[in-house]
This record gives structure tokens, sequence and C-alpha cells, in this order.
């Protein structure tokens, strides 16, 4: 190669890297646009102009929502979640498409190899699954585990970390449920019945537009590459479990229809393992009275159609990424109000810089949070801990409000003005932006977002406002925070974990 042509080929690497410099910094800074409305109309993917859209802040109605849509399935169901626990509620839904798969319903299910461990450990936790993929219209696939990433250490540690975080439940093309919820007690029993559960949000769609955008993101994560599908045993099944998951199915029903046990008719007749799992499925049951009445549930009870559309993001094994550009040019249209509520806030470079932009313009920036006292990630915490002041400092429009309540937060909503509204999985962290698969629900609709906007402020109103005092020699006193309230054993233990600052492109 002579030296016109390398000269050549290094002013060609010159301007793609000006051009990518450039791309970035328009990543960072997005020109405002009119509004966030104009902004929901700018995004790439289409969206619905009528698809009917039901906010679910309950943790019940979004179980019902889950059952009614799977119980009327006629064609497929194509579900994708983090995690699902083999409670009651992983049992019975997973033994409620067992029993589609005996209608001949075409299921694709997948679960994320590090959120579901107790359902993906070869030899030892499979069976369950197994049942499931012993249907020919049945497809059980699990996401990135470990084994299959490995050599990926030496590259990007963050491929092997990579999971599944999506949670999509599509039936037959049309409706679509989505959000923080996974499949456990944790996130649909009422607060009433075990304090400690989950306050999360879901929204249920119907619009063929909308699912087949959820769908184009399932497939993107279903039939990637490092997955591997569940199949039987070398020898079969070593536990038959289609019984746990019959029983599991049938005493969900009975139970929420109208509060009574499922009793076997003559149990003489079954083993004696089969009328202890009867017995303990109801003994589950027993305790959780406010899950009964799901003979008056309705799906839509008035809601309107509105402006919808899903943004997708891969995970760090792909490439796709609508979600965070399009968050920050809603943060960066904002002309009065950005409210945030999500469990995990280890801000970005990027969604600082975007928060910062709002503040200096005079946008309100309210973000709800978990306090030590109600979050289940410490690590999370322990970041936030040393973040919270300076984010008050940089930020003279920012509030701070820290859950106080036994239940934790795990909502991931987003509200623009009072006019789009974010509803889905990604959390206001590296992980979400930089590592996991993400998917979201965008609404434009001033009703709907304001319906969403009142109820976190309900959840403000159970929750800490965190406040600071500038002082005179430019240091920050603390007027209210984690110390004033939580527990100083937890605190010390987050104090320790803030050395590990590094850690924080993992968090």
């Amino acid at each position: 190669m002579n030296k016109t042509q390398w000269l050549f080929k290094g002013l060609l690497v010159l301007l793609l890297l000006v051009a990518t410099g450039a791309a970035y910094a328009g990543r960072q800074a997005p020109v405002p646009t009119a509004g966030v409305e104009d902004c929901f109309d700018r995004m790439s993917a289409e969206f619905d102009n009528k698809a009917l859209i039901r906010f679910m802040p309950d943790n019940v109605t979004a179980w019902y929502a889950r059952w009614y849509i799977m119980e009327n399935a006629r064609h497929s169901i194509d579900t994708t979640y983090f995690i699902v626990e083999p409670d009651i509620f992983g049992k019975s839904m997973l033994g409620m498409l067992l029993k589609k798969a005996r209608e001949g319903i075409e299921i694709r299910l997948m679960v994320d190899a590090r959120g579901t461990k107790g359902l993906t450990r070869k030899f030892f936790g499979q069976d369950i699954l197994q049942e499931l993929a012993k249907f020919k219209n049945v497809t059980v696939r699990v996401y990135n585990p470990v084994s299959s990433k490995l050599m990926a250490a030496f590259d990007d540690i963050r491929k092997i970390t990579a999971s599944n975080h999506d949670k999509l439940l599509l039936v037959d093309g049309e409706y679509l449920i989505t959000g923080g919820r996974n499949i456990s007690m944790n996130y649909f029993v009422d607060p009433r019945d075990v304090p400690t559960v989950y306050r999360d949000t879901d929204v249920v769609i119907r619009s063929k537009l909308v699912s087949k955008q959820a769908l184009e993101a399932f497939e993107s994560e279903f039939k990637a590459g490092s997955n591997y599908a569940i199949g039987g045993d070398m020898f079969g099944n070593i536990d038959d479990m289609h019984r746990h998951l019959d029983i599991a199915y049938q005493a969900m029903r009975r139970y929420m229809l109208g509060g009574s046990m499922f009793e076997l008719r003559d149990p003489k007749k079954f083993s004696s393992e089969t009328q202890s799992l009867v017995g303990a499925v109801n003994a589950e049951l027993k305790l959780y009275p406010h899950l009964i009445g799901y003979s008056n549930f309705r799906l839509f009870q008035g809601e309107h159609a509105w402006p919808v559309r899903l943004l997708d993001k891969h995970s760090r094994t792909g490439f796709k990424n609508e979600i965070t550009f399009n968050l920050i040019s809603l943060m960066d249209s904002a002309k009065s109000e950005i409210v945030i509520q999500n469990p995990y806030v280890v801000l970005t470079p990027e969604a600082e810089a975007a928060l910062q932009r709002a503040s200096n313009r005079g946008v309100k920036i309210i973000i709800q949070t978990n306090s030590p006292m109600s979050s289940d990630s410490l690590l999370t915490q322990a970041m936030f801990l040393g973040d919270w002041r300076e984010i008050l400092r940089k930020m003279p429009t920012a509030e701070i409000y820290a859950y106080k309540l036994q239940n934790k937060l795990h909502s991931k909503v987003f509200v623009f003005d009072r006019a789009v509204a974010v509803i889905g999985t990604y959390n206001m962290d590296y992980v979400s932006e930089q590592i996991n698969s993400e998917e979201v629900a965008v609404v434009k609709s001033k009703p709907f977002a304001t319906q969403v906007a009142n109820r976190i402020a309900e959840d403000m109103r159970n929750s800490h406002q965190y406040q600071i005092e500038a002082q005179a020699d430019g240091s920050i006193k603390t007027l209210f925070g984690p110390e004033s309230h939580s527990d100083p054993k937890v605190l010390d233990r987050l104090k320790l974990l803030m050395k590990l600052n590094w850690l924080r492109p993992l968090i």
C-alpha cells in the first residue's frame, strides 16, 4: 500500500471519528423541541394513535390482568420475565401455560439465567419448565447463561452479567402487559396481607401495532445465539411435575373466584405426595385474603385510547437502544416538570447532564426512590447515599423523596410535563442504560400522564423528603437525609459499601 493510499484511509478514519463524536455529542445535548408532545411525535418508532391502555399500580389488579389475557388466549402466548419464582404465583402461571399448551396454543416462554435461578439449574431445577417443553407447540428458552459467555470476560465482563430484564406478556398479537413486575408473590400480593411486598407499576395495552413492536423486542432476545432451549433429560424428566402445575392452576383459579380451597374429591385415591401438594398450596393461598375477587374483574373499565408506542433496548450482547436517547430527548424537551419514580437511582453522566440542563432551564425535577429502609439493593443505595446531596446542590429545582413504608418501591415511571408518561422496566442506573435489555411503553396523553403523576404524589406522601442547605463557605449542611430516619446498622453497612464506588458501572 503506497503513502497516498495510507493518507486516504487515514482521512477516512478521521472523518468517521469526527462523525461519531458529533453523533455522540448530539446524544448528549439534543436540540430542544417545541415540547414533550412534539418530542413524542418525532420518535422514530411508530405509534398507535388509538391504543387502549390501562394504568395498573395495584398488585392484585396486575395479577388479574395477566390471568385474564392468558385465560382468554386463542392463538399464541409469548412471554419473558427476569424472575419467575416457584411459588404459588409462578407455578399457577406455568400451570395456566400448561393448560393452554394442551389446548394447542402456540407458546414461547423465556426466563433469565440470573433472575430465575431456581427454575433454570440443570438436573435440579428444570423439571417444571420441562413439563411445558414436552409439547411441540411450546418453546422454552433461558437467556444468556454464564457458561455461554465465559470467553467474553476477556473482552467485556458486562456481556457476562447482561440480563434479559424485559417483562412482557403478549397474547394473540393484540394484548400486551409490561411494566416493573416479575412473577412472584412479592409483586402481586396486597400489602394489607404482606406489608413487605413491592409497590410497582404496569400497563395493559390493546393494540396490534404496539403488540407487534413488543413481539419484535421479544424475538430479538428470544432468538439470541447465547440462549439455550429447555429440553428433556437424557433419560426423560427426573421428576414429573405436571401435577404440581395442575394443582397450582386449579387452586389459584378457585381461590381468586370465591375464596374456596381446592379439594380432592376422594383423597384416598391419591398418593400422600399429591395430598401434601394440595395442602401446601391451600396453606399458601390462605395467607392472601385480598386476592379474592377475580369474578368481578374487567380488563378495561372505561379507559380511553391514546397514542402509544413501545421502545426497546437490547442487552450488552446486542446493539439496539431506542430508550436512553429518547428519555434524554424528553428531559431536554420538558418545559415545567420531570417526575421520576425509580427504585435504583445511580445517575450515569448522560442522565445527570440532561437533568442538570433541565434544572438550569428552571424545570422542576422530582425524584422518588427507595430509602435505606425500603431498598432491596444495598449496593445501589450505597451509591445513592454518596450522590443525593450533590444532586440537590447541582440542581436547585430538584426534590428527592425516599420511600418510608415497609413495602419496597419497584416502580419504573417517568412523567414529563404531565403530557407524556413512560412506564416499563428501565431503571435510572448504569445497568439499564448500558448492560441489560429493557423496554418501555410511552404514552402521549395529558389525562393519562396526570393520572400517573397523581399516583406518584400519593407515594410521595409516604416518603421522606431529603433536604440540604448550602453554607456560605460552599459546604453542604444536611437538613434531613438517610441518617435522619434509617437504622444506624444499615447506614454503617452502606458506608462500607460506598468504598466500592469503582463498581458503579456494573450497578
